[in-house]
């Protein structure tokens, strides 16, 4: 059924060519194609009288650079804003060649345009801020507007009636700019300084703002939250990690990440300047102008304050501490005995910021600092909810297995395995040492439940974070004519903490920072022509390290990385234990560290603007150089999934394949099955002792060309387009192994044994031209084995990236009453993905010979042994169909990239139906084509029959499946391209009604009514049978159907004199109120797939997953409980008490061979909890002095301590189904924070 939605080629082609069309009917400017060298830049450089511009010589080498840059500048640009409006007489009549000068109230910088022959005129590339505006003509009295506020990438429009009088008699107005936008169709929302400065904001972080405007799906910002709180947001159907952050015009985006704003993992996510430092920033949320690229989600814009002919400054700190707060709802439910009253919770964020002249007139500074201390108890890092178990205590004594056996052996395993013996006979000795580990307290490092069942514990040990963030602006206007610009950002984050899902025990440290630096050169050429260049830098950097209590030699675990293991290959051996997931339990053995991953990014660009008449045109390049030097040891210590803490305490290998004795009745030193206690080992590499080393780099190139044409005084277009090149990886090193499934594919059936000398054996593999081929003996690979394809090139596809990526883009805005009050606004274009490179990098960081990905091979891993015996080395591929084995590679890769592409359009109104108070109503589309698959599964088992014989199979059995694959000698979850297959579709009203700030009160409320479908909502289309797209095709996980928000601000009337005064007045309330519906969720079952995986599913979809199955006769609507969702919250071991699913409505999946098939349910077909959330301070203002005050805040956040639910478990089972797993539709989190106070003193001058 989505079969047509899903063929979107075609309507590309369609669409592309219908904006392409009009791009080329409209007459942009009146040049030819003929005239666009020479005579161009002739008209560019004289004056409407044909004469010379004084100082601009057309040259040779002008020509050169305008041909360069023809095809990314506005009439503003990421970090400026733009000035146009018309100036008539008293009659309505056009007046052109009137002077309109533009002035600077920070640094008296001054900008004259003339207006046109229409009347209009234009001022691009101006800094954000306050401006005086001076109308100027013979024959008409002088007009002068006292101050316009502008706000960055906006272009404001300023319209002026000029009196018939002496150029010598001045008239001085009130005046502001239009309150709705007629010069733009892009969607989006501009919060000023002192607007985000006001409102209660998490850690003082400005992306708790973002959802403010339409369009927008976050999650309610939690006040807990570890760290930065930086928020992931989708906008407008885009996944959220496909926004662009600007800072000061710069993309801060890190591009070895995956676009995320957050920290995650290796990468550190985007600088966050504090709010004093902040002097606006503005979030674009659809059709934005082709100055504008990278990727095709919001565009947000951070402009830093500078200096100016006053000095100006603030002092501020701001203090939480648990003693103010209320309890999270499951600490106060679930604690531990003898725990604290409080969780705690202390935050000190202090700093101050300072601007002025250096040299009036001319040159100017400002400075920000600003230091964070969080001690946090409350949030994940700092938390970890545990299932416990009933371990006896005493556990060195000698019948401790007997007395654990005793106490566990009703707990069920894997269905088909052999359970725990009550006698403890068969309980692992790994299991049993590492139930004997000790913290240095004398406690054990795997607590029991204490009682004779299972315990749900809230864990809470304070994790600890610091921040401190520098700030160095300086601006020099060197001549009328020409300004320089320098913006320094340094902030260094580091992180420690012991939980975060962890059993208490261990320690993980982050160190994490951020630098930017920019200069930028401004130069007015001439009235009607303005340069803008600059040259950027960011270092963001992230290094992990952690300790653990005890080693894998301790307990008798091998590690994944052993010098006894490989041939010796690996150098050395860890000696940090690989981490463990235990489902329905708990975590222990830390996480996948050390890590050291810092990125450099470096950028050169140049911008021109020129006012032609009723033509404003703009056109610029940029060029991107990103290095990416990586070590990575953490995935060499390997991540291990058991299927149950009873499956731990078996900790056995599965039947070897081909072994038809084995059962549970015979089962041997194996658990009786097909499938080990092990699900899966998710990026488990294998590499050399120092861990996975790279050094990549890659380069990208961007230009645009774009006019502003005010048609006439009802219309302006807004038409242009834009050119991305995106780089392709390559590694210093030569470390960019891949695969390509052509070569794969000519080779059906490789050899039944390993053979290093045979060329069948080795075809698939590329490998670069600079691989190492040096002997290993001098810290090279050794040479190349025949078979192995290598590519004339440093990059590993087939392909190379397209130079065909441009994107047309139109927009319009039309008064259709000639009414400023009222406009129709719409617009469509084309926005191509910049794919993150950890979206990529899966692919060739963990290729042989330098590393080795591992899957779980069940007839070998066992507790004392997890990992297959392999060396490190081009390893040959093989599959013996006697014994049902082979090579077994786990290996992504990718040999074909596309680069995503994304449409947007909408159409909507904006009303101004009183003074300062606007309505926008609009439809708002996307829909996107080749949106990157990751980690796409193409190598699972098909299903044989004796009329469909697969390699000679024709029964289908669990055992056989590596044999009924595509690609024989990898696993069935074993060959995962990154893959550009995908699509999504997004439709959506959106309503905002706002009040600019004025009279004390002001406030913008935005409701959404969206839908969002996608058949890669998961990052990876690997949900049931992953060569059906189609079945895949749902609600996206990260959506919000129905969303509302509403931020104000009010300030209080009271009024008195004297004493009174300053108790009573400068008193003011602002707020934020968020109501939105919850996630759609798909809900899995681990035990489904089995005849198609060879082995249970990941539950997880970068390797594989099954859906639930729904009884017979049952629906969706049978699914979710009834009541609040208070009162379905389940708990723990007791299935009696309500949950917030019916596990009644679900079977076992359905039985398939001797296995199992994918479930039935659909995607997204239930939603999780919705929220409801309110944010509020109170600030009182007390003047000291004219130009001097002092603020005192208090702010709450969650006023209304109202408990906000995390998302259920949504896993039906993992083992049996009684009637569901230990945690289905239990929840256990909050998503929010409770009530949580925090004051602020505030000194600004």
């Amino acid at each position: 059924m989505y079969k047509r939605r899903l063929n979107m080629r075609s309507k590309q082609v369609v669409f592309f060519g219908f904006v392409l069309a009009l791009l080329l009917m409209l007459p942009v400017a009146s040049l030819t194609a003929q005239s666009a060298g020479t005579e161009l830049l002739t008209r560019m450089t004289t004056d409407s009288s044909g004469a010379g511009i004084p100082g601009v010589n057309v040259t040779g080498t002008n020509i050169a650079v305008l041909l360069l840059s023809a095809p990314a500048l506005g009439v503003q640009s990421a970090s400026t804003s733009a000035l146009t409006g018309r100036v008539t007489d008293s009659t309505g009549a056009v007046i052109p060649g009137v002077t309109v000068t533009v002035t600077s109230l920070a640094t008296n910088q001054s900008r004259t345009a003339i207006t046109a022959e229409d009347g209009v005129y234009r001022v691009p590339l101006l800094d954000p801020g306050s401006y005086k505006v001076r109308f100027g003509l013979p024959g008409f009295k002088t007009s002068e507007v006292m101050e316009v506020t502008l706000a960055v990438t906006e272009t404001a429009v300023l319209n002026r009636t000029l009196e018939v009088g002496a150029a010598s008699e001045e008239v001085t107005v009130e005046a502001t700019v239009e309150a709705i936008q007629t010069a733009t169709s892009t969607l989006g929302t501009t919060v000023e300084g002192n607007v985000i400065g006001n409102l209660p904001l998490v850690s003082r972080n400005f992306t708790a703002v973002l959802g403010m405007s339409a369009g927008v799906a976050v999650a309610a910002t939690n006040g807990t939250a570890f760290g930065k709180g930086t928020e992931n947001m989708s906008v407008n159907g885009a996944n959220p990690e496909k926004n662009n952050f600007q800072m000061d015009g710069v993309s801060i985006n890190n591009a070895a990440g995956n676009n995320e704003a957050a920290d995650a993992g290796l990468y550190t996510g985007i600088a966050v300047p504090n709010p004093d430092a902040i002097q606006e920033f503005k979030i674009q949320t659809s059709t934005y102008d082709s100055s504008y690229g990278r990727n095709p989600g919001a565009n947000v814009n951070v402009v830093t304050r500078g200096g100016g002919n006053e000095f100006h400054g603030t002092l501020f700190e701001f203090f939480r501490n648990e003693a103010l707060n209320a309890n999270d709802f499951f600490y106060n439910r679930d604690r531990r005995p003898g725990a604290p009253d409080k969780q705690i919770l202390r935050q000190n964020q202090f700093g101050g910021s300072l601007g002025g002249p250096v040299l009036k007139d001319k040159l100017f500074f400002f400075g920000s600092y600003q230091g964070t201390r969080q001690f946090n108890g409350v949030a994940a890092n700092g938390t970890t909810s545990a299932t416990l178990y009933p371990v006896p205590d005493n556990r060195e004594a000698p019948d401790f297995p007997a007395r654990l056996g005793a106490a566990t052996c009703g707990y069920p395993t894997r269905a088909g395995s052999i359970a725990v013996a009550c006698d403890g006979s068969n309980i692992n000795p790994v299991a049993i040492a590492l139930l004997r580990v000790k913290l240095p307290n004398g406690s054990y490092y795997i607590p029991g439940s204490g009682t004779s069942g299972t315990r749900q514990q809230l864990f809470s040990i304070p994790a600890k974070y610091r921040e401190d963030q520098y700030i160095g602006n300086g601006d020099w206007i060197i001549s009328a004519n020409h300004s320089l610009q320098a913006r320094y950002f340094n902030a260094k984050n580091p992180y420690e903490y012991q939980l975060n899902g962890q059993l208490p025990g261990r320690l993980q440290t982050d160190k994490r920072s951020n630098q930017s630096a920019l200069l930028r050169l401004t130069s007015i050429l001439s009235p009607r022509l303005v340069n803008q260049g600059r040259v950027s830098l960011q270092r963001i950097i992230e290094r992990g390290s952690e300790t653990v209590p005890y080693t894998p030699q301790q307990v008798g675990i091998k590690p994944l990385v052993d010098i006894t293991c490989c041939n010796g290959t690996t150098g050395g051996t860890y000696t940090q234990p690989p981490v463990m997931t235990i489902l329905g339990a708990f975590n222990i053995g830390g996480a996948l560290t050390p890590s050291d991953a810092p990125t450099t990014q470096i950028q050169f660009s140049d911008q021109l603007s020129w006012t032609r008449g009723s033509h404003t045109l703009r056109s610029g390049f940029e060029y991107e150089f990103v290095r990416w030097p990586l070590t990575f040891g953490g995935l060499g210590r390997g991540n291990l999934q058991v299927n149950s803490f009873a499956d731990f305490l078996i900790g056995r290998a599965g039947c070897a394949p081909a072994d038809t004795t084995c059962s549970p009745a015979n089962p041997g030193n194996t658990t009786g099955s097909p499938s080990s206690s092990f699900n899966l080992c998710l990026f488990c590499v294998r590499s050399g002792v120092n861990g996975i080393v790279h050094n990549y780099a890659l380069r990208n190139q961007y230009a645009f060309f774009q006019d502003d044409w005010t048609v006439n005084r009802r219309l302006t277009l807004n038409i242009g387009v834009r050119w991305e090149r995106f780089g392709q990886l390559g590694d210093k090193y030569g470390n960019l192994t891949n695969f390509w499934a052509s070569d794969l594919r000519s080779v059906l059936i490789p050899p039944s044994a390993p053979n290093p000398l045979d060329p069948r054996a080795f075809v698939g593999y590329v490998v670069p031209n600079n691989y190492d081929t040096r002997p290993i003996s001098q810290g090279g690979h050794g040479p190349i084995p025949v078979g192995v394809r290598q590519f004339d090139g440093k990059f590993a596809s087939e392909n190379r990236i397209p130079l065909s990526n441009f994107a047309p883009r139109i927009g319009f805005a039309w008064q259709p009453v000639g009414d400023s009050r009222f406009v129709v606004r719409g617009g469509a274009g084309i926005f191509y993905d910049r794919v993150g490179i950890n979206r990529m990098v899966h692919a060739v960081q963990e290729g042989r010979p330098y590393a080795d990905t591992l899957t779980v091979q069940h007839d070998v891993a066992s507790l004392q042994s997890p990992f297959q015996d392999r060396p490190l080395a081009l390893l040959p591929r093989w599959y013996d169909f006697n014994r049902l084995t082979g090579s077994n590679f786990d290996s992504p890769y990718y040999d074909h990239i596309q680069t995503p592409l994304v449409r947007q359009y909408n159409l909507g109104l904006q009303y101004e139906v009183a003074k300062s108070y606007v309505l926008e109503v609009a439809y708002v589309g996307s829909s996107g084509i080749n949106i990157g698959d990751y980690s796409h599964n193409v190598n699972v088992a098909q299903l044989a029959s004796p009329s469909n014989h697969i390699n000679g199979i024709t029964t289908n059995m669990v055992q056989n499946a590596s044999a009924r694959v595509p690609y024989l000698g990898f696993t069935p979850i074993g060959l995962q391209q990154n893959a550009f297959n995908a699509v999504y579709s997004y439709n959506s009203l959106q309503t905002t009604v706002r009040k600019q700030f004025s009279g004390g009160f002001g406030f913008q409320a935005a409701y959404t009514f969206s839908k969002n479908l996608s058949n890669v909502g998961f990052n990876s289309s690997n949900i049931n049978n992953p060569n059906d797209m189609d079945q895949q095709y749902g609600p996206t996980p990260y959506s919000r159907p129905h969303r509302f928000f509403a931020g104000y601000q009010y300030e209080l009337p009271f009024k008195a004199s004297g004493v009174l005064g300053k108790f009573v007045q400068g008193w003011s309330a602002s707020g934020a109120t968020l109501i939105q519906s919850g996630n759609p969720l798909t809900l899995f079952d681990g035990r489904g797939g089995t005849i198609y995986t060879g082995g249970p599913p990941t539950n997880g979809s970068d390797k594989g997953a099954s859906r639930a199955q729904l009884c017979p006769g049952a629906t969706y609507d049978q699914i979710a409980t009834s009541g609040s969702v208070k009162d379905r919250l389940g708990r723990a071991g007791d299935l009696s008490v309500k949950r917030f699913f019916n596990a009644s409505v679900f079977c076992a999946p359905p039985t398939l061979g001797n296995g199992t098939d994918f479930g039935n349910a659909g995607i997204g077909i239930v939603r999780g909890p919705g929220q409801t959330n309110t944010d509020f301070s109170i600030t009182k203002t007390t003047a000291v002095g004219e130009k001097q005050s002092i603020q005192f805040r208090s702010e709450f956040f969650n006023l209304f301590n109202h408990p906000q639910f995390a998302i259920p478990s949504t896993v039906v089972g993992n083992q049996t189904l009684y009637p569901s797993s230990p945690n289905f539709g239990l929840i256990t989190a909050t998503s929010i924070n409770p009530r949580l106070i925090q004051f602020a003193l505030r000194y600004q001058f």
